[in-house]
């Protein structure tokens, strides 16, 4: 692990406690009783893991959380992804338009060819109010191109609608499980047990432009372009 991928995990668990205590210091996807059929959606650009990445985190992550609580929705392999950039965050009605869509089709098209491919690390899994994640460490080059990414979306006059805990680093996860309510002791007991599991890393050789919704389940899932970095 990089010092800079230490301060990022450093970070990230500073976010996990704070949003413990009560803090609304970040975006948090609120509890849902059926995720599947939720009608909120959500426009971003996302990379999918690959599949042996995601059958660790079944093996490792997901079944021994199940075996505790089978009720939360757990994320099949080919849902798990990272998001690089949150366009515009889950509303009903959506909170983009078709031109919005189009832009950032078009600085998707631009950009991401101009990149190489970024590596990423999964190591360890984050308790958060609604859901669980596995931590992605990152690489200051992949810090760097998502804060352009941010800029050239909000010159374009795309904002993005997400509150960040924190401006000094970019952060990233991939989201495994979504609550249907609070989870229980014996439940984030099992989390804490998973904070220093190692999964593996990749390298992320593309992404997609993605609506979905909060668990990206494929019956509201919408891939509307994929772009390969150089």
């Amino acid at each position: 692990m990089t010092p800079f991928q230490q301060r990022q995990l450093v970070l990230m668990r500073q976010m996990e406690a704070s949003l413990a205590s009560g803090s609304r210091a970040s975006t948090i996807v609120p509890f849902q009783q059926d995720y599947i059929s939720d009608t909120q959606l959500a426009l971003s650009v996302n990379t999918m893991l690959p599949l042996e990445i995601a059958k660790t985190i079944q093996t490792k992550l997901i079944q021994p959380l199940k075996t505790i609580n089978p009720t939360y929705y757990y994320y099949p392999n080919d849902a798990l992804h990272i998001t690089l950039h949150s366009i515009r965050i889950i509303h009903d009605p959506p909170s983009y338009t078709p031109r919005d869509i189009d832009t950032s089709k078009q600085l998707l098209r631009r950009l991401i060819p101009l990149q190489r491919p970024f590596p990423f690390v999964l190591y360890g899994v984050m308790s958060l109010p609604t859901s669980a994640a596995v931590i992605a460490l990152i690489t200051p080059e992949y810090d760097r191109f998502i804060r352009s990414l941010r800029q050239t979306f909000i010159a374009a006059g795309i904002p993005d609608d997400k509150t960040y805990f924190t401006d000094e680093m970019v952060f990233a996860n991939s989201t495994i499980c979504r609550y249907t309510h609070p989870p229980s002791t014996e439940f984030l007991e099992q989390l804490k047990t998973l904070n220093d599991v190692s999964i593996g890393q990749f390298v992320a050789t593309d992404v997609k432009l993605m609506e979905m919704n909060a668990v990206a389940h494929p019956s509201k899932t919408q891939v509307l372009g994929t772009y390969k970095f150089l």
